[in-house]
Formats: C-alpha cells, sequence, structure tokens
C-alpha cells in the first residue's frame, strides 16, 4: 500500500509558503508549513514527516539552528534547504549539519520537485549483520554513522557522520574496483532519476567529507577523484555485511 508523503515547509515568505504548499499538494502529497524556526522545531518533535524543505533565512530560530537540532536529536529525515542566491557558506554550513540536498532562490518548479521526489525516495535497509567498512586501519559504522579509529596512544577515536555521507561511502566501497559517476550518485544515493536535474550536490558532499575525514590519519586520501569519470574509494576498502 503506498502511503501519502507528509512534507513540511518551513518558510518566512508567504507568498513562497503558499505557492510551494500548492505545488506539493499538487503532487497529492500532505503539505504543511510553517513561518519561523520555533514553529518548526515544535511541530517536527511533534509528527513525523518524510521531508523538510527548510529555509535558512527564517525568523527566531535560525535555519542553520533548526537543522543542527534537528540532526542532535538523531532525526534523519531529508532535509533540502532553501538558500539565497550567492550565500555558499549557508550551502557548506548546511552539509555540514547534515541537509541532503539545497537550492538556491529564485528556483525552478520542475527542478524542485524533482529534488523533493528524489529525496523522499528512502533507500532499502536491510536486516542482518552490522554494516561495516574496514579501511586504512579504521572502521567506518554504517549502522552508528562513525568512524572509529585509534591513535599512537592506544586510545580510540570516532567522529560521527551524516546519513547521506554514510550512504555516499558505502556506495562508493561497493564499487571501489572502480570509479562512480557524479550521475550514478545522484541516482542511486540522492534518488534523482529526473535526467532534468542539475546540481553540484555530489561535488560540495564529497568537499565537506574530504574534509571531516582529515581528522582520520590518512582519510584525506579515501575518496579520489577520477578526472573525466567521477569518484572512487582509493584505499580498497571492503563493506562488510
Amino acid at each position: 500500500m503506498t502511503t501519502t508523503p507528509r512534507v513540511l515547509v518551513v518558510e518566512d515568505e508567504a507568498p513562497i509558503l503558499d505557492g510551494l504548499l500548492a505545488l506539493f499538494r499538487a503532487q497529492g502529497w500532505d503539505a504543511s508549513g510553517v513561518a519561523d524556526g520555533a514553529s518548526a522545531l515544535e511541530s517536527l518533535a511533534a509528527s513525523r514527516v518524510d521531508l523538510v524543505v527548510l529555509d535558512l533565512m527564517i525568523p527566531g530560530v535560525p535555519g542553520l539552528e533548526v537543522l543542527r537540532r534537528v540532526r542532535a536529536r538523531g532525526d534523519d529525515t531529508p532535509v533540502l534547504v532553501l538558500t539565497a542566491k550567492g550565500a555558499e557558506e549557508d550551502v557548506v554550513a548546511g552539509i555540514e549539519l547534515g541537509a541532503d540536498d539545497y537550492v538556491t532562490k529564485p528556483f525552478g518548479i520542475r527542478e524542485l520537485v524533482a529534488r523533493a521526489k528524489g529525496l523522499l525516495r528512502r533507500p532499502r535497509v536491510t536486516s542482518g549483520a552490522p554494516r561495516r567498512i574496514a579501511i586504512a586501519g579504521a572502521t567506518i559504522d554504517l549502522d552508528a554513522l562513525e568512524v572509529r579509529w585509534e591513535t599512537s596512544a592506544d586510545s580510540p577515536r570516532s567522529m560521527r557522520l551524516t546519513a547521506r555521507e554514510g550512504s555516499l561511502l558505502e556506495y562508493l566501497a561497493a564499487r571501489a574496483h572502480r570509479a562512480v559517476t557524479r550521475e550514478e550518485l545522484l541516482v542511486d544515493v540522492w534518488g534523482y532519476r529526473d535526467g532534468t536535474v542539475r546540481t553540484r550536490t555530489v561535488d560540495v558532499h564529497v568537499q565537506q567529507l574530504r574534509t571531516k575525514l582529515r581528522a582520520v590519519p590518512g582519510g584525506e586520501a579515501w575518496i579520489a577523484t577520477v578526472r573525466g569519470r567521477g569518484y572512487r574509494l582509493a584505499t580498497g576498502g571492503e563493506l562488510d555485511e
């Protein structure tokens, strides 16, 4: 049985909020909206949704703080952030905090719908043994979304991953024998099956993940760029399932 997707739109500009609600409802989705950060947190605490469309420039609790609090309490609901043109620092900050993708204002209707549909396609969750990647002396726990490694003093260290970073590493590890194109990642990791979608989200996510992995000994070399092809897990990590 197909369930109706539930979408929460967080946008303080009334014409944009009303337009987005009408757009999503026209897709047959259950869409609701709020105009400030405090109301967004209250709504998300009260009921589960399948997608959050979050404007970063909202009154009260800022959009980035809303995202931080949502992820801090373990909520992995897909989040599509709306940013102002030229606000690259907001995009980077949003990705670091666990945003799944971003759209820059002004945006096209077809593009926004395609992004939303992609993020609503959840990856299949399989039961069984824990999923881990052993790579260059470190362990990536895909279930706990955590990287663990030992220091020279034999004291364990760990680092959290976002859900999207975990999916990205898992996909690359399963195909470590070859380069993976951006198009493959958009389709299989982000769920963007619409060929009209044009986004740099893959490159931004990879860039931020590489920055984060610098904390792990040798981690900055884990994801290699293959010119003209895409990305490859460069250290021969193997996925244990």
